[in-house]
């Protein structure tokens, strides 16, 4: 009978072992799951251990990791927010970088035309149309082109291929 328990109980750990790993494809488990996982697992030791002092192992070890869940499941989750902000800082500084005063695209200003009046022929004025720029590099991932100055898409932050 004692073999018995042992045989499950391994075969318990190493189901819990190999589920572990199994991911969908997705990039398997998030920070927060991670992060309540070995909360639940750290806190369910320190509670066995607690809970045998005083003679309640089990209920020692219910608590323990219920409690290790929600504290992992929490430091799990700021780990998650820390990445996303860190990310979003990178994408604007980037953003920055790319559109510097001296490259950032200027403005084209509206001709100013005066009232003239009706008696006179208007003076014809060529105005000198600015050089059309040569789009050299595009986002592989949208398929958008740019100018050869952008180093990133200014739409998505992703940097930019030159065409071939």
């Amino acid at each position: 009978m004692k073999y018995y328990r042992s045989f499950i109980a391994l075969g318990m750990i190493a189901f819990i072992l190999y589920a572990g790993c199994a991911t969908d494809g997705s990039g398997g488990l998030t920070e927060r799951e991670t992060g309540a996982l070995l909360g639940g697992g750290m806190g369910a030791g320190l509670g066995a251990i607690i809970g045998n002092q005083t003679g309640h192992a089990g209920a020692g070890t219910a608590i323990g990791a219920g409690a290790g869940a929600l504290a992992g499941a929490l430091m799990g989750e700021a780990q998650r927010r820390q990445k996303e902000n860190t990310k979003k800082e990178i994408r604007q500084e980037m953003m920055q970088q790319q559109y510097q005063p001296q490259y950032a695209p200027q403005p084209v200003a509206a001709q100013q035309y005066t009232a003239q009046p009706v008696y006179q022929q208007p003076a014809v004025q060529s105005v000198q149309q600015p050089a059309q720029e040569l789009h050299t590099k595009y986002n592989p991932r949208t398929g958008q082109t740019f100018p050869d100055r952008y180093k990133y898409d200014p739409n998505t932050g992703e940097e930019l291929q030159l065409l071939r």
